[in-house]
């Protein structure tokens, strides 16, 4: 398993812009108001999956799935891509994690952390107090 990124791809990593994702050629929904909530377990290091809930009407609930969004940062066959498509998968293991993402990817600009705003990919569905989609 490659436990380091080449120095290539850690430097283009830590040169990515933080606010690039928020500017307009991004259209995003805000979704700071409804609980969210990660998925991920308090040990996880990197949080990229979460929840979101908010009753919309009588009987009425909106859900959302979110996933961090990294397509704001990682590009088509850019340095990070290419060695990301190398490792296809981060792999978890008993004493270390080995990610598929640049550290600065991975925990910081692409973990979804309580309070801080990330970008993400959604899917937003309403179920009723039956839980019907």
């Amino acid at each position: 398993l490659p436990f380091k990124y080449p120095e290539e791809v850690t430097l283009a990593g830590e040169k990515l812009d933080a606010n690039k994702a928020f500017s307009d050629i991004f259209p995003r929904k805000d979704f700071r108001k409804p609980l969210t909530i990660t998925i991920d377990p308090e040990s996880a290091k990197d949080f990229d999956d979460a929840l979101s809930l908010e009753k919309v009407g009588e009987g009425r609930w909106e859900v959302g799935v979110h996933i961090a969004d990294v397509t704001a940062y990682v590009l088509p066959d850019d340095e990070i891509d290419r060695e990301a498509a190398k490792r296809a998968t981060s792999v978890y293991l008993v004493d270390r994690t080995v990610p598929m993402l640049p550290e600065r990817l991975c925990n910081d600009l692409c973990s979804l952390k309580p309070g801080v705003d990330r970008p993400a990919y959604s899917v937003i569905f309403e179920i009723d107090d039956e839980a019907k989609v």
